[in-house]
Order: structure tokens, then C-alpha cells, then sequence
């Protein structure tokens, strides 16, 4: 299988991305995926390798502080917003060959995924169990300015699995980072009539986060939207997985035009 696909792993400028391309047949897209807070690049570790069979070249990302990235000063650090995090995702977009691009992420990733697709008009978006503009999402509460933050690993594991295995959970502990404070503090507005693409916004039907109801999401932007009823927040690593994977494919082959 590993050799159906070309690997690069590179650094643009201070975001790290782990890249997976088939080596044989026409690429239909390049499909960047962007993490949630605190997780690097490896949270797509079980849709990397599905996308990219079924011909996509897909890019996962670390931002800055994360794993693999390089670090900033934490007096630097700490001011990064999502639009931040939106300018490097379109930064580094614009260093792929010329293909159609899709944009999606994870949660915080999701909300950056929206912010660089006004940037980027990309050929589609793709929110999972993404987070979304205040309106949707009501108040949210301060995180200290000066501080990276990160969930206690109890926290994570009840506010961010349902559905996976032990092993996965654990792995996935041990990778997390501090996140900018500044990803939460941020004001989250965004004019829907500049996404002109086409959207799925994929959701957990176990989701203990904060993010709101992706239903609701989904009829915001004019979106296809499917849930997976046994999944938790991170169900990019849970047991809906590959069934979440295959069900991106089937939209992916529909809306991106044939290479």
C-alpha cells in the first residue's frame, strides 16, 4: 500500500505538513485538513491514507507550536487567532501545483477552514465537528490571555471521545499541545454569502464539546451535512472513522471536477 503513495513532509514558513499523493493516476484535488485545538497533523491519520486511495493529494497540517511545526516565542504565540492560522492555511495553498483545492478541518480547524475559504475559493469546504460564528455558538468563556491552554487529559478524553479505541485515545494524549489562547478569546463573525463553493459539514452525534449542533452549522452555510449518531468529537480517530472517510469520497468525487 505505502507504495501507491508519494510522502513529503515539509515546513512552510512556520506550518508543518505531512503530504500524501497516489503515485499512479490523475490527482482530482489537493485537500488540505486542518486540526482542532491542541492536535497536530496525525489526527488525520485514518483519512490521509483513504483519501488520498481514492486519488486525492491530501496535505495535513500542524500550525505553529504544534506537533512537527516550528515554535514561536510564547509572547508571539499566544496572539495567534484563527484568522492567523486562516493567512498561513491560504499561504500555504498557494504552493500547490494548480489542481482544484478543498479546505477542511477539525473543530478550531473547521472554523479556520471557513476563514481560509474566503481567502482561497476553494473547490469545496469541509467543517467536521467544526466550531462556527457566535451566533451559532453563544458566549464562550475567556482563556487567560498570556497562557497556552490545553486540556487535562480526564477533560480531553470526556469532552473529546465516545466512540474509540483506548489505544487511539491514549496515542492521540500524548501528541497534544498547548493551544493560543487567543483561538478562543477571538471574535468569530464571517460573511456567509463569500462561500460560494460547495460544503458537507460532517458531525458527531456524541459530541461533548462546545461546538454547535452541525446541523445547525450546515443550514447556516446552505450545506449537505450527514452525522454520525456514535461518534464523539474526535471521530476523525473513532470507530466512525473510515465510514466518515468514505462518506467524504463519495462527496468529493461529486463535486470536484474530474481531472
Amino acid at each position: 500500500m505505502n507504495g501507491d503513495f508519494l510522502t513529503e513532509q515539509r515546513v512552510v514558513g512556520d506550518v508543518f505538513a505531512a503530504s500524501l499523493t497516489p503515485r499512479f493516476g490523475p490527482v482530482a484535488a489537493d485537500v488540505i485538513l486542518i486540526p482542532g485545538s491542541c492536535h497536530g497533523w496525525w489526527a488525520w491519520r485514518f483519512w490521509q491514507p483513504a483519501l488520498a486511495a481514492a486519488g486525492y493529494a491530501v496535505h495535513a497540517l500542524s500550525m505553529p507550536n504544534h506537533t512537527d511545526a516550528p515554535a514561536l516565542p510564547v509572547a508571539d504565540y499566544v496572539h495567534l487567532t484563527p484568522q492567523d492560522y486562516a493567512d498561513r492555511v491560504a499561504a500555504f495553498a498557494a504552493t500547490l501545483p494548480g489542481r482544484p483545492v478543498v479546505v477542511g478541518g477539525h473543530s478550531l480547524g473547521g472554523w479556520v477552514a471557513q476563514l481560509a475559504a474566503v481567502q482561497m475559493r476553494p473547490a469545496g469546504l469541509l467543517p467536521v465537528a467544526s466550531a462556527a460564528v457566535d451566533a451559532l455558538t453563544g458566549p464562550r468563556e475567556p482563556m487567560d490571555p498570556t497562557q497556552p491552554w490545553c486540556p487535562s487529559r480526564e477533560e480531553a478524553r470526556r469532552v473529546w471521545f465516545a466512540d474509540a479505541d483506548d489505544a487511539v485515545v491514549e496515542w492521540a494524549l500524548d501528541r497534544l499541545s498547548g493551544e493560543s489562547p487567543a483561538t478562543r478569546n477571538a471574535p468569530r463573525v464571517l460573511d456567509r454569502t463569500a462561500l460560494t463553493c460547495p460544503i458537507l459539514v460532517v458531525g458527531a452525534g456524541r459530541d461533548a464539546s462546545a461546538v454547535p449542533d452541525q446541523r445547525h452549522l450546515a443550514a447556516w452555510l446552505g450545506a449537505e451535512c450527514e452525522i454520525f449518531e456514535t461518534a464523539g468529537h474526535d471521530l476523525m480517530l473513532e470507530r466512525a472513522a473510515l465510514p466518515a472517510a468514505r462518506r467524504v469520497i463519495s462527496w468529493l468525487d461529486r463535486v470536484v471536477p474530474p481531472a
